[in-house]
């Protein structure tokens, strides 16, 4: 067997160096890429279970939990035989591949150039689930279709997946390897898109009618509002313009456009949004951003409960 240790430093992908996942589980997928360097980083010796707990300085336990979650976040693909194992970096290959494709994209100077070969789409759906440059530049120069994306947010997302540490670097790997969606979280995804279609044009028929009937004022019929309430549609009108910042304006559009807080009660806010429509998706899918951004405003925890209505 080569030496097993490198002589110098370990060659690692800026995926894994800045990968939102635990800090031990990154020492651990650094020390096997450690293993791999006298195999051109494409695979560890092979190991017996005692020889990758002393090289790993991991103990048994801890190492097969660690081999398990980078098995499921498709970083490596553990071969056993008996009792040997050979591990294989699968991320460094895909991480490469991207490379390569990225590459034919940059301009001098190191930008991504922002020219036919991306997809613009696709641009803002990644920046959309927090994909940060040159990475979302690179997945957009790919040939991926957007409904990919979307279908891979959905497979992410599913409870079956709820032990995922880094859900977004899962779906950039499906996106880089090329692999297809499973058929359920596609149609699901394609289900999704025409849902949002259909929200933006009720909420464009809404604002056509907007202006057309001269009735009283808005303020003249409700009653006087509670000091709380008050205060909540505040801190609910300063979360809606950071809200707003955070997505496209479609999705601001479609869901969030029009909402008002209608009932506060000790640190609970119920708010009434456009549609049932809207109510399921707020709570399902932008529910944590949503309420980070209200406890910024609200130097507190705030429940927040959304009603069809507004």
């Amino acid at each position: 067997m080569k030496e097993p240790l490198p002589p110098s430093y370990v060659n690692m992908p800026v995926s894994v160096a800045y990968a939102e996942a635990d800090d031990a589980l990154i020492v651990t997928m650094t020390r096997i890429l450690g293993l791999c360097w006298a195999y051109d980083y494409e695979r560890t010796p092979v190991l017996t279970p005692e020889q990758l707990t002393e090289f790993t300085g991991r103990p048994r336990s801890t190492l097969y939990r660690h081999l398990k979650l980078l098995s499921e976040m498709q970083w490596i693909r553990v071969d056993q035989a008996g009792r040997r194992i050979v591990i294989r970096p699968i991320i460094v290959r895909n991480t490469q591949m991207v490379d390569r494709q990225a590459a034919r994209a940059e301009v001098p100077g190191g930008e991504p150039a922002n020219g036919p070969g991306l997809n613009e789409e696709l641009l803002q759906a990644l920046a959309e689930i927090g994909v940060e440059n040159p990475k979302r530049s690179q997945l957009a120069g790919l040939d991926i279709d957007p409904l990919w994306l979307q279908a891979w947010q959905l497979w992410a997302k599913h409870p079956h997946r709820r032990t995922l540490t880094n859900p977004v670097g899962n779906i950039i790997l499906k996106l880089e390897s090329g692999e297809r969606p499973p058929g359920e979280f596609l149609r699901a995804a394609e289900q999704e898109i025409r849902l949002r279609h259909w929200a933006q044009e009720q909420a464009d028929k809404d604002e056509d009618l907007e202006g057309q009937d001269d009735l009283e004022p808005e303020a003249s019929v409700r009653a006087p509002e509670d000091d709380d309430l008050s205060e909540a549609r505040r801190i609910w009108t300063r979360s809606l313009e950071e809200l707003k910042l955070q997505m496209t304006r479609a999705t601001f559009d479609t869901w969030l456009r029009g909402s008002e807080v209608v009932e506060a009660d000790d640190g609970c806010l119920t708010i009434a949004v456009q549609h049932v429509h809207a109510v399921d998706w707020l709570q399902n899918r932008l529910l944590p951003v949503i309420e980070r951004t209200v406890a910024r405003h609200a130097d507190g925890e705030s429940k927040i409960t959304f009603v069809a209505g507004a």
